[in-house]
C-alpha cells in the first residue's frame, strides 16, 4: 500500500503564519490527497518554546500528525547523507532542513512543501505522479508547472522529453517536490554538476543545488505536471540579501555567472545533463 507524508517547512520568518489553525488543512485540501502523515518541520526560530506551543496545539486539534525541529534530527541526517558538519557552511539553514526532512516521517513517499507555495488549481496530482515514477525509474522526483517570469523557459521550455501531461527535465526546486523518502536519505549530496551550479548561482551548495547535481550526475529527472500550476508568495528579497550578502557571496555569484555565460550555455546536449542545461 502506498503511503505518503507531507512535510511543510517553516522558520523564523514564516512560522507564526504557518503554525496556526487551518493552514495545514488548507494545504491538504489543495492537494486533494489523503496523506498518511502531515508534519510541521521547524527550523532556525528564535523562540523554540513559542513554536512548540503553537505546534502542539495543532497536534491536539488533529490538524497535523506531528512536528519536529531540524536541529533535533541534524546529526542523524548528516550521517545518513554522508556529510560532515562542515558541509553546512556559512548558511546551514539552506541545507539542513532538506536533509532532515525525510527523517521526520515514516512514509514510503515524501512531499516536501514550502510554506509559501500555493496550488492555483486544487487537484490530486500526487496519484498520477506516483504512477509515473513507479513506471519510469529514470524519474527521481515529481513536481508541477510554475509561473515563469519574463525570459524564463518554464517547465515546457526546460523539457528534454514529454510524457503525456508531464514535462521531463533535470531541474530541482525545494518549493514543491514528491519522491521516494529513502532516496532522499541516501548519500546523494556530493555530486558535481556545473549546470546545476550555474542554475543555483545566487546561493550554491544548498540543498537545491546538491539534489539537482545528483539528478544530473545520475541522469535522473524531474517530472513536472504541466496541467497544474503552483505559485510562490514573493517576499521581494532573496535569501542571501535577507541574511546579509558578503563580498565572498558577490565573488561566487560573479564567477558562477561567468561559468553559465561562457561555458554551460555553449555545451552541446550530447555532453550530458551534468554539463548542459
Amino acid at each position: 500500500m502506498t503511503s505518503v507524508g507531507i512535510v511543510i517547512n517553516c522558520y523564523e520568518r514564516t512560522y507564526r503564519d504557518v503554525l496556526v489553525p487551518g493552514f495545514f488543512a488548507d494545504v491538504v485540501r489543495q492537494n486533494r490527497f489523503p496523506f498518511d502523515e502531515v508534519v510541521a518541520l521547524i527550523n532556525n526560530v528564535a523562540d523554540r518554546g513559542d513554536a512548540t506551543e503553537r505546534a502542539r496545539a495543532l497536534v491536539d486539534a488533529g490538524e497535523i500528525s506531528s512536528f519536529a525541529f531540524v536541529g533535533d534530527h541534524l546529526g542523524q541526517a548528516l550521517r545518513s547523507a554522508g556529510l560532515s558538519p562542515r558541509a553546512l557552511r556559512r548558511r546551514p539553514y539552506l541545507l539542513d532542513y532538506g536533509i532532515a526532512m525525510p527523517h521526520v516521517v515514516s512514509t514510503q513517499w515524501l512531499l516536501g512543501w514550502d510554506a509559501e507555495a500555493q496550488l492555483l488549481t486544487h487537484t490530486d496530482w500526487v496519484s498520477p505522479s506516483i504512477d509515473l515514477m513507479m513506471d519510469d525509474p529514470r524519474i527521481f522526483h515529481a513536481s508541477l508547472s510554475w509561473r515563469a517570469g519574463p525570459g524564463e523557459p518554464g517547465a515546457l521550455g526546460e523539457a528534454v522529453e514529454v510524457q503525456g501531461p508531464f514535462a521531463l527535465n533535470y531541474g530541482f526546486s525545494d518549493q514543491l517536490f514528491l519522491l521516494r523518502r529513502r532516496e532522499l536519505m541516501a548519500p546523494i549530496y556530493r555530486s558535481f554538476a556545473p549546470a546545476a551550479l550555474a542554475r543555483h548561482a545566487p546561493h550554491p551548495y544548498t540543498f537545491e543545488y546538491r539534489v539537482e547535481a545528483h539528478q544530473r550526475a545520475a541522469r535522473r529527472m524531474r517530472a513536472s505536471l504541466i496541467t497544474v500550476e503552483y505559485a510562490i508568495e514573493d517576499s521581494g528579497t532573496g535569501v542571501v540579501d535577507r541574511t546579509g550578502r558578503t563580498r565572498r557571496d558577490a565573488f561566487e555569484y560573479r564567477a558562477l555567472s561567468l561559468l553559465d555565460h561562457y561555458v554551460v550555455r555553449h555545451v552541446p546536449r550530447g555532453m550530458g545533463p551534468r554539463f548542459s542545461k
